[in-house]
C-alpha cells in the first residue's frame, strides 16, 4: 500500500493526504455499517426489499458512491427506512408468500419481466448471494480503523475480497448461513453465459445443498447481456413448475 501511494504521488504530482484518507474511509465505514444492517433487516417477515430489484439499486450505490459523504447519507437514510418499515410489517409491493433466496447475476435484459416471474407466484427475493460478492464484501460490515488507516486498509481489503471470492465459489456454505434467518422457502439458480466465474460451479453447489437440506432449488440459465440467449417462454415454464411444486409443498405440510 505503502509503495502505491509513492507511484501515485509520483504520477500526479499531488502529495498524500492522510486526514483526507482517514475522512474517506470513516464514510466508507458508515456505509459497510448501514449494507449490512440493511441486509439483516431484510430477515422480518415480509421482507422491507427486494433483494433482485431494490437491492441491485442498493448495490450500484454501494459500488458507485464508496467513501464519499453521498454514499454515506444514503446508506445511512435507508437503513432508517428498512427499520421503519420492517417494525411497522411493511413489506414490498407484491404479495409476499415464498420466501426465495437468489444466486447468480440477474438477466438484466429482461430485468423487469425477470422479476415479475416470480413476483406473479407471490414469490419474493429476500436475500441474494450477489449482493454479498458484487458489493466486494462491504455486507460483512468490516469497518476500518482510523487510527491506522494504511494497514487498516490493507487488512479490510484481504478480509472483504475474501468474503466476496467465498461467496461467490463457496454458494453452498454462505445458502446454509441464509436459510434459517431469512425463513427460506426456496432457492433460485441462474447461471449466465457472461460471466463464466461467475456461473461456473453453481450445479455442483446446487447438489451440494439438495444433499445436505430439504429447501427446494430451481436451476435456470440465461444471461445478463446477450438477449439472444434468453428464452423467457423457456424460463417461465420452469419458473412455473417450481412455484406448482412449492404450492403442493405447502399445502402437504398444512394437512400435516
Amino acid at each position: 500500500m505503502r509503495e502505491l501511494i509513492a507511484v501515485c504521488e509520483r504520477v500526479t504530482g499531488r502529495a498524500f493526504d492522510i486526514d483526507k484518507f482517514r475522512q474517506v474511509l470513516g464514510w466508507a465505514n458508515d456505509m459497510s455499517r448501514s449494507w449490512k444492517r440493511v441486509l439483516e433487516l431484510n430477515q422480518s417477515r415480509p421482507a422491507p426489499f427486494n433483494a433482485l430489484t431494490d437491492g441491485t439499486i442498493y448495490l450500484g450505490v454501494a459500488n458507485g458512491f464508496r467513501g464519499t459523504p453521498e454514499g454515506s447519507r444514503y446508506f445511512q437514510d435507508l437503513v432508517q427506512e428498512m427499520e421503519f418499515k420492517s417494525a411497522h410489517g411493511i413489506g414490498t409491493p407484491s404479495q409476499e408468500r415464498y420466501r426465495l433466496i437468489f444466486v447468480g447475476v440477474p438477466c438484466y435484459t429482461i430485468f423487469r419481466r425477470f422479476n415479475e416471474l416470480f413476483t406473479e407466484w407471490g414469490g419474493s427475493f429476500v436475500t441474494s448471494t450477489y449482493l454479498w460478492f458484487a458489493s466486494g464484501g462491504t455486507n460483512r460490515g468490516f469497518e476500518y480503523d482510523l487510527a491506522r488507516p494504511i494497514e487498516s486498509l490493507a487488512e479490510g481489503l484481504l478480509i472483504s475480497v475474501r468474503d466476496a471470492m467465498d461467496s461467490m465459489f463457496y454458494q453452498d456454505r454462505a445458502l446454509q448461513e441464509m436459510i434459517e434467518p431469512y425463513q427460506i422457502d426456496g432457492i433460485i439458480y441462474h447461471p449466465i453465459k457472461s460471466c463464466r466465474t461467475v456461473s461456473t460451479g453453481l450445479a455442483d453447489s446446487r447438489r451440494k445443498m439438495l444433499k445436505d437440506s430439504d429447501i427446494p432449488s430451481l436451476f435456470i440459465e440465461s444471461d445478463m447481456m446477450d438477449r439472444r440467449v434468453v428464452s423467457e417462454a423457456q424460463m417461465k415454464n420452469r419458473i412455473d413448475a417450481f412455484f406448482e411444486g412449492l404450492a403442493a409443498r405447502h399445502t402437504a405440510r398444512s394437512v400435516a
